[in-house]
């Protein structure tokens, strides 16, 4: 099986799971709370885990830090699904496993040494700053992370085909998150999900770390526009592959987003925009001769796909090396106001992009 195939069922499932966890469309909630549904499920030490979740239960430093990851994840999840409760169980569960393997702690069953324990004591503390976000509350909807996380160990093998020998790290780690509304799954709502699924590109045996991150750009009844910062780092090589997306979602229709939702045909908006990118780029990069090029330019602030919808204006998304510039430039991006697209914009368009009396 292909690694995009792979990736592809590895999200799709972690998707669907959803409907093992609740058949009644995704909001019911029982009598039980999410408070308490979520404590019990991450309680490792009142019940049956595997070895390793057994190691940390008898650790004095990282059970103290397991548990301020499930008071955190309480807190802010009180009211989420039991689908959803559910799956902020799952998401920990595969996390704290993937820190073993990260931290180089291959026998779970085999107490960590010093530097084994240092490594996990930090990937725990950080993970109870980084739960504070797993569930947001964004205009009308509640936002859960989903999470792909998983690690394998770095075989000789490996180490010795990167070129890294005994400098290469413990692990190969695939950390890739995207959001998930939940409660009430209309059709609208399950598009949207699934719209905004991400999946890994690699196997984790091809020896490449691999992150996907995102934020909530804006979120009304209408439209929904989330950006993904994508990481892709093979082991041993000289250049980090780093880019940026769009994920917007008509939610009225339960669609992407499409450039004739946004300008109106013929009106000239190609133009308009290239010129204030090449104008805001120029400005950025102002040591440069002759730069921006113009034609670069055009054919990435003229895609969909690369448009954020925030509720000040567009903004135009520019990856690494589609402007012109070269992989130690990095990307950049251009906002442009509504006030100033006016004259382009489709009078029918989802707020925040119609135009106001």
């Amino acid at each position: 099986m292909s690694a995009r195939a792979v990736g592809t069922l590895l999200a799709t499932c972690a998707v669907l799971a959803l409907g093992a966890c609740d058949r009644s469309n995704g909001s019911t909630k029982t009598e039980e709370s999410s408070s308490e549904r979520i404590s019990a499920g991450l309680d490792v030490c009142s019940q049956e885990s595997d070895a390793f979740a057994a190691q940390v239960c008898g650790n004095r430093a990282l059970v103290g830090l397991d548990n301020q990851v499930r008071e955190t994840l309480v807190a802010e999840a009180a009211n989420v699904s039991d689908a959803g409760a559910a799956l902020l169980v799952q998401n920990q569960t595969r996390w704290r496993a993937a820190q073993r393997i990260q931290c180089g702690l291959l026998d779970a069953e085999t107490a960590p040494t010093a530097e084994q324990q240092q490594c996990l004591e930090n990937e725990f503390r950080a993970r109870a700053r980084d739960s504070v976000d797993a569930v947001q509350q964004v205009g009308p909807y509640t936002f859960q992370r989903m999470e792909l996380v998983d690690a394998t160990p770095v075989t000789a093998e490996i180490a010795s085909a990167s070129g890294l020998g005994d400098e290469a790290p413990n692990a190969i780690v695939r950390d890739i998150r995207f959001p998930r509304i939940d409660g009430e799954q209309t059709p609208e709502i399950r598009r949207f999900n699934e719209l905004v699924a991400q999946e890994p590109q690699f196997r984790l045996q091809d020896a490449t770390n691999e992150t996907i991150d995102y934020a909530i750009a804006y979120a009304g009844p209408e439209l929904v526009s989330v950006r993904f910062t994508v990481t892709q780092d093979t082991l041993g090589a000289a250049n980090v592959n780093s880019t940026v997306r769009a994920v917007t979602v008509v939610m009225t229709e339960g669609r992407a987003l499409a450039a004739g939702d946004v300008f109106t045909a013929g009106s000239g908006w190609e133009n308009f925009i290239t010129a204030r990118a090449v104008q805001a780029i120029g400005r950025e990069y102002s040591d440069y001769t002759n730069f921006p090029p113009r034609r670069d330019v055009y054919e990435t602030a003229t895609k969909a796909h690369l448009w954020l919808v925030t509720e000040a204006g567009l903004v135009l998304l520019f990856p690494p090396l589609s402007f012109g510039g070269s992989h130690a430039d990095g990307g950049t991006e251009v906002t442009i106001p509504w006030a100033d697209l006016r004259p382009y914009l489709n009078p029918a368009a989802p707020t925040p992009i119609r135009p106001s009396a």
